[in-house]
């Protein structure tokens, strides 16, 4: 769920060691934040349109040299681009070239599969982009362009990108209004993905009143007799259950992120994107990709000390089959991690004695870290409920090993921006988690100067989190205590993300979200206090 790795590159990073350290830890922060911010400035309106232009040309290289045999490696091509700034671009070529190639529609599809498990914002402005074309088509009775979006949403829902209820939604649609176009849709969309419709017990109702209004349809007499005739081909292709097409299922359905959509709410399309805008936080927004860009592509290097609790080295079963086999013993020391911590949390003890046996685990120095991402691991890889108890146990933890609150410091500073590659059913376990902590001052409220609601970075998970970690605060703290907390004077540069009133998009999503948690008043008081030169 959390993974930290190492890294040979001199560009500025953030320093394990320092993060466990809380002086050094702060100070380093600052001390980035202000060599980053005397940079924003190098890069005049000349060079960041010239850098726009090379950005379009080289995603529109990619996606047109795609083919069934290097999608893996136009995706790896894709993630060294700053395809945060350019999916405007990006979702522009790849339903271009989709729409030129609608055979094709299956290889654009397991792309965008691999792009969603690590830009799921990418993702998702693609699938509002194909659900807007096909509203807007339908409305206008624009048939002709009904079809690659619907094509391309099938394939998605296959390759789990979104869920069955937008294609459910799209079929009751179109049989609304039977005709040769609308119906052979339907059987289009049926091929596609007809089988992971039927194999979900969730969509039985909804599949049986798709086919009894087919069957409706057939034999309806008004009807003209191609649309019955067509009707009862799709219903016979269900019945015979007949092969999908050709599908290229690379990346596994429990490494997807998947988003939910339906055709009854209105979506932005973000069309903005697709044209140069000068970035006055250039520089800063170029480093900050290129970490995460750098996280993505370079491989995992983990080295793991275990002396108290010894396993065998082949429980190793459950990793990802893709690690090199010189990392083969690190790896079994992970889950030898894994098991102990897991022993230990059914040993039937007080969160105190917990925390007492898990401080037996001998680790080397700085390995604090990677103990607590095996414990975030045991404790909500499956949670659908929170669990206090592993909370306490955490906290007495903390007193008795103080190192274990700068850990989790640094692991949500350095994951908070990639929340969504958490699990959904543990998301809203973890923003519990640290919701606990934050209100019993286990970890620094300085957290949060690693949380950005910004426009071009929202993604639904990312929301999710935040509001479910306020809603949590508020129900331990109470609202004027969270309120004194994020404007003390100390603390008001760490919320500054949280506050980005620089543009219309940013300042409307700011009003809605603590509007929405309550807290709509704090808006106000923060920027007055701003104003005033309270904060630093």
């Amino acid at each position: 769920m959390f993974d930290i790795y190492s890294s040979d590159n001199d560009e500025p990073q953030l320093n394990m060691s320092a993060f466990l350290s809380r002086g050094r830890y702060y100070s380093k922060i600052n001390k980035a934040k202000m060599n980053d911010i005397g940079k924003m400035n190098e890069f005049s309106l000349s060079e960041q349109s010239s850098n726009w232009n090379n950005l379009k040309i080289s995603i529109e290289t990619a996606v047109q040299k795609l083919n069934p045999g290097n999608i893996r490696l136009t995706s790896t091509k894709l993630f060294e681009l700053n395809i945060i700034r350019g999916k405007g671009l990006l979702c522009q070529s790849i339903m271009k070239a989709q729409s030129d190639s609608l055979e094709f529609t299956h290889i654009y599809a397991t792309l965008v599969s691999f792009i969603n498990c690590k830009f799921p914002n990418v993702a998702e402005l693609l699938l509002i982009r194909c659900v807007y074309l096909f509203t807007n088509a339908y409305k206008c009775k624009e048939e002709y362009k009904c079809v690659p979006p619907v094509i391309f949403i099938a394939h998605l829902v296959h390759n789990n990108v979104a869920k069955d209820c937008l294609v459910l939604d799209i079929l009751k649609m179109l049989i609304k209004t039977p005709n040769l176009h609308s119906i052979g849709m339907v059987d289009k969309i049926m091929k596609i993905c007809g089988k992971k419709l039927n194999s979900n017990l969730q969509n039985e109702n909804d599949l049986k009143y798709l086919f009894n209004t087919l069957q409706n349809i057939s034999q309806d007499e008004q009807i003209g007799k191609s649309v019955q005739c067509l009707a009862l081909i799709v219903l016979s292709t269900y019945q015979n259950h007949l092969e999908d097409e050709q599908q290229f299922d690379l990346v596994a359905p429990h490494k997807q992120y998947t988003h939910s959509f339906t055709l009854n709410c209105k979506y932005n399309p973000q069309y903005e994107l697709d044209s140069f805008v000068y970035d006055l936080d250039f520089k800063l927004n170029e480093i900050i990709f290129k970490n995460s860009a750098r996280q993505i592509l370079k491989e995992k290097r983990k080295v793991y000390y275990f002396a108290n609790y010894d396993f065998d080295e082949n429980m190793a079963d459950d990793e990802d089959d893709g690690e090199p086999e010189m990392n083969i013993l690190s790896l079994s020391n992970t889950i030898a991690i894994k098991k102990a911590i897991s022993i230990i949390l059914n040993l039937n003890l007080t969160p105190f004695e917990v925390a007492l046996e898990l401080l037996k685990i001998q680790l080397i120095d700085g390995q604090e870290v990677d103990l607590c991402i095996e414990y975030l691991d045991c404790c909500f890889e499956n949670c659908g409920v929170y669990n206090k108890f592993f909370t306490d146990i955490i906290q007495s933890f903390c007193l008795v090993n103080p190192l274990i609150a700068g850990a989790l410091e640094f692991i949500f500073m350095k994951r908070v921006s990639a929340i969504h590659l958490a699990k959904p059913n543990s998301l809203k376990s973890l923003a519990k988690f640290f919701a606990q902590l934050l209100s019993s001052d286990i970890i620094s409220w300085q957290i949060f100067s690693a949380v950005r609601l910004i426009e071009i970075e929202k993604t639904n998970c990312g929301t999710v989190f935040l509001k479910t970690m306020f809603d949590e605060l508020i129900l331990l703290m109470g609202n004027d205590d969270l309120k004194k907390r994020i404007l003390h004077p100390s603390l008001q540069s760490s919320f500054i993300g949280l506050f980005p009133l620089n543009n219309r998009g940013n300042t409307l999503l700011c009003f809605n979200f603590f509007a929405g948690i309550g807290l709509y008043d704090v808006i106000f008081k923060f920027r007055e206090s701003l104003s005033k030169g309270v904060a630093v």
